[in-house]
């Protein structure tokens, strides 16, 4: 099935519709991550749980959407294209949130100007919000960029890498994680510390995965393995979390980490669907237009929409002095499409105003 293109450019139907499914699930997890602070057990724990855990899967999405453009040998990309526009763009956008975002916490803590109030603002914008984790971690992704290209320009060399990421990083970093034995996840730190395995580790996985599930197609068997087991997975990840949490007396949050496993085979799993389900699929022009579009802001959607995030959370403990407005099963998603609207609203204004249209979105 021949993949779908929107207006005829080298963006894929399937690839923007992720992209928009992955920034509105970014800003679900951080509405609902506040409510795990609920009792343990409690009904509002239990449904932030779910929310907060079957939506992670958004950043490995965002990565195997950047891997499967960046990693094709098809596409030229210079060293001085990818410093020059790529990472520099992810530098100057960084820049500008990460003091955006220090000025509004420099104003919460109600700090008197001096040198406290300097080393905190200075210290914030370093560091950066919460969110812009992502941005550090893009940006080195970027920059070994023509070594992955080395190995996704052999389709046997790119299975390897991927299987050395799934015994590694989802298999033996994840052994002591899930253990709750001192023992096991003593010896299982000391055998990863000392093989020193960083290559395949991290967010490697999700930049080759990407390009390989976009480039080579599955037969239709393996595709419903996966598709059992991300939803296996999405069960697992938020059964897990309370399972563990109440062994413990204490949330347990390893599942919803990047490299757990079921986080892995989640995002895996509708990468595929959405490429299965849309590559050669028909929109109207009005249709592929608005996904377009809101695929566009993405970016700018998740760099702004903290700020309205905090305030949705400010408003309602300010006026209702609780942290929803009703229940969280609706209130979440209600709070989350309304911080997508706003933050997709000022993201489509600033990309209205020269340079900074350029260089901060």
């Amino acid at each position: 099935m021949a993949e779908k293109k929107i207006g005829g450019s080298e963006r894929l139907i399937y690839l923007d519709l992720l992209r928009v499914l992955s920034a509105f699930c970014m800003i679900m997890l951080h509405v609902s991550s506040p409510g795990l602070s609920a009792p343990l057990g409690s009904f509002e724990w239990l449904v932030n749980n779910v929310y907060d855990g079957v939506t992670h899967f958004c950043v490995p999405v965002f990565i195997m959407i950047s891997g499967a453009f960046l990693l094709d040998p098809e596409r030229e990309y210079s060293l001085g294209k990818l410093y020059k526009v790529k990472i520099l763009r992810i530098v100057t956008a960084f820049a500008f949130w990460s003091g955006f975002y220090a000025v509004i916490n420099a104003f919460k803590r109600n700090l008197p100007l001096g040198k406290e109030y300097i080393l905190e603002f200075l210290t914030d914008f370093i560091m950066g919000e919460r969110h812009l984790w992502f941005l550090f971690t893009i940006a080195f992704l970027y920059a070994i960029t023509p070594f992955f290209r080395k190995i996704t320009q052999d389709k046997r060399l790119t299975e390897y890498f991927l299987v050395l990421c799934v015994v590694f990083m989802f298999g033996l970093s994840n052994i002591g994680a899930f253990a709750l034995h001192g023992r096991i996840d003593k010896i299982s730190d000391y055998v990863n510390e000392n093989m020193n395995i960083h290559f395949v580790l991290g967010f490697a996985f999700y930049y080759v995965a990407g390009y390989y599930f976009k480039q080579f197609s599955l037969s239709r068997s393996l595709k419903l393995v996966l598709y059992a087991l991300a939803v296996i997975s999405a069960v697992i990840i938020p059964v897990g979390t309370y399972y563990y949490s109440a062994k413990i007396g204490a949330n347990f949050l390893t599942f919803y980490r990047y490299h757990s496993p079921p986080i892995g085979l989640l995002s895996v799993g509708i990468f595929v669907l959405f490429k299965d389900l849309f590559s050669g699929i028909e929109l109207k022009s009005r249709a592929e237009k608005f996904v377009g579009f809101l695929s566009k802001y993405s970016f700018g959607i998740y760099l702004v929409h903290m700020a309205f995030v905090d305030f949705s959370y400010f408003v309602l403990k300010f006026f209702l002095s609780k942290t929803y407005l009703f229940n969280p099963v609706v209130s979440v998603p209600v709070i989350s499409l309304a911080v997508f609207a706003v933050s997709l609203f000022v993201t489509w204004i600033i990309s209205k105003i020269p340079v900074l249209n350029k260089y901060i979105m």
